[in-house]
């Protein structure tokens, strides 16, 4: 008898699972439609926690064109994700590092501003994002409010929406 009930403990013990926290992917690249980057722009994203949600910090290269002006930009974010089980409400701080620079050199052309690098701080980032747990489609839609205060004086938010589609790996 005692090697019967051996025997059925054995079985029901090597036929359980063991089921442990999924070890989830933390590098997300994606593009993305207005937003922090400007026009359109490629970002990477890092997740700095034991789960996706919490913190983490997200860098890029962005495009933007008007009239006869142009600018790169360089978002830089400390971002906060809010949720479970890869739907996140997406809460961002930080800063764009730009250079702008002129399309057109001729003396036609009235240029209000000038070439150089341009910092824009604060913005930032509201909005919802599907994150893949095991590499996958990344799906980002929000706001991106920028503050820009003016060299003589007063201040104006813009309120860039935004669309990211990307992978996670």
């Amino acid at each position: 008898m005692k090697s019967i009930i051996s025997i059925v403990l054995f079985l029901i013990l090597s036929c359980t699972s063991v089921y442990s926290q999924v070890d989830f992917k933390r590098n997300t690249i994606y593009g993305e439609l207005l937003g922090a980057g400007g026009l359109a722009s490629l970002n990477f994203d890092y997740r700095l926690g034991k789960n996706p949600a919490g913190f983490g910090i997200r860098t890029g290269v962005g495009f933007f064109q008007w009239n006869n002006s142009a600018s790169l930009s360089f978002p830089l974010m400390l971002n906060y994700l809010i949720g479970k089980n890869g739907n996140y409400f997406e809460l961002g701080l930080g800063t764009i590092i730009g250079y702008e620079y002129r399309l057109d050199s001729s003396p036609q052309i009235q240029n209000t501003s000038e070439e150089g690098f341009r910092l824009r701080a604060p913005i930032f980032n509201l909005g919802y994002r599907k994150q893949a747990l095991a590499s996958g489609l990344n799906f980002r839609i929000g706001l991106s409010p920028q503050i820009s205060f003016y060299h003589f004086g007063g201040a104006a938010i813009n309120w860039l929406p935004n669309l990211s589609v990307g992978h996670t790996f």
